[in-house]
């Protein structure tokens, strides 16, 4: 069977994924998906580390599509953007659909 994801899918499920691949970014978003917005220093409260490597973190998120933000009066506000989620989703349920089973699976079962 021939892959049917496009080169541009391709590059967007891997900067994806790269965004995804820090523990840390994988908290930011986390406690986004559970609220609607979140201010900049809720961010920064929630994790031990200092406020430039959350930035820096932020921003990769940011450029990955994942976060958008908002200034309000003097802070930042963030949250999460559901259609790069769902996209990683939804290709990585088509490929476990189309994935025939490997030989060492069905031993294993």
């Amino acid at each position: 069977m021939v892959d049917t994801i496009t080169d541009l899918d391709a590059r967007r499920l891997a900067s994806i994924s790269r965004a995804l691949s820090h523990p840390a970014r994988v908290r930011i978003v986390r406690l986004l998906a559970a609220q609607a917005e979140c201010s900049g220093s809720e961010v920064f409260a929630e994790l031990p580390l200092a406020q430039s490597t959350v930035s820096e973190h932020l921003r990769v998120l940011r450029e990955a599509g994942l976060v958008a933000s908002h200034p309000v009066g003097t802070s930042m506000v963030y949250c999460l953007n559901r259609e790069p989620l769902e996209g990683l989703l939804g290709s990585v349920a088509a490929m476990i659909a189309n994935m025939p089973a490997c030989e060492s699976e069905e031993g294993e079962r």
